[in-house]
């Protein structure tokens, strides 16, 4: 199966971009004087923006309702109204066509009798890695809004989201964070991240999401009958090591 050509580029383009794309991010986010001008956070063009999803809509089912809490806050925000800023080209050509070429590979298995080859899974995994990155934007663009956990104030709305996590001290780290996601992308090859990536049978009828970022993700399509758990910076010697500390995690937060 050849790397299709929008997936390379896709790749390449991210890139090219993500000492743009930091930079972007502290002067228009994290500057309080900023004037938080969107951008492509994916190419960082100024141009043609349209609202990516940070959960593609067909995960969901298109479910306006489904929602999620922000570990950050305590807030609540839908799925459908989670959206970071790309352009025309990287949204509706390039992430796309990765979008259309997972659910291409999710379309055509039956887990009872067949199992993804290596560059699906590989696919899967450069799509998973994505949707970290783009959980992780949400937090520079996002407002502090309204929750039970901290009181609310004019000048708290100034502040990016991602500046009250607490298992990262520092705007310094944070960016270090989204720096080395970004770098990640970039990396061709997904063949050492195989074992980390774990995908079973599910005969759940409902949408299922957790996820913690740079750690790990999962994400359970019952229109697919399939669920897939990935630890994102951990190496496995084998799937079976893998998915048996996945099964422990699901039992802890699922």
């Amino acid at each position: 199966m050849a790397i299709i050509p929008e997936l390379s580029l896709l790749r390449k383009v991210i890139k090219t971009n993500q000492s743009v794309i930091i930079k972007e991010i502290k002067n228009e986010y994290y500057n309080l004087n900023g004037t938080r001008q969107p951008f492509c956070m994916f190419c960082s063009s100024k141009t043609n923006l349209t609202k990516e999803h940070v959960l593609p809509r067909w995960t969901f089912e298109k479910d306006t309702k489904e929602d999620f809490i922000t570990s950050i806050n305590g807030s609540r925000k839908t799925y459908n109204t989670t959206t970071i800023p790309a352009c025309v080209n990287c949204n509706g050509l390039l992430l796309n066509s990765l979008e259309k070429t997972i659910i291409k590979s999710l379309s055509g298995i039956d887990l009872k009798n067949s199992f993804f080859i290596n560059e699906e899974l590989q696919n899967i995994i450069r799509w998973l890695e994505i949707i970290d990155y783009k959980f992780q934007v949400t937090g520079f663009t996002r407002k502090f809004i309204k929750s039970d956990q901290i009181p609310y104030s004019n000048y708290l709305s100034k502040i990016p989201l991602s500046l009250y996590r607490t298992d990262l001290d520092s705007d310094k780290k944070i960016l270090a964070e989204l720096r080395y996601t970004l770098k990640r992308i970039g990396i061709k090859s997904k063949l050492r991240n195989i074992n980390s990536l774990v995908i079973f049978k599910s005969k759940n009828k409902s949408f299922h999401f957790f996820h913690s970022f740079n750690k790990f993700i999962f994400l359970e399509l019952p229109k697919y009958n399939i669920a897939m758990l990935y630890f994102y910076d951990k190496i496995f010697n084998s799937n079976k090591e893998a998915y048996n500390e996945a099964m422990k995690l699901i039992k802890e937060v699922y």
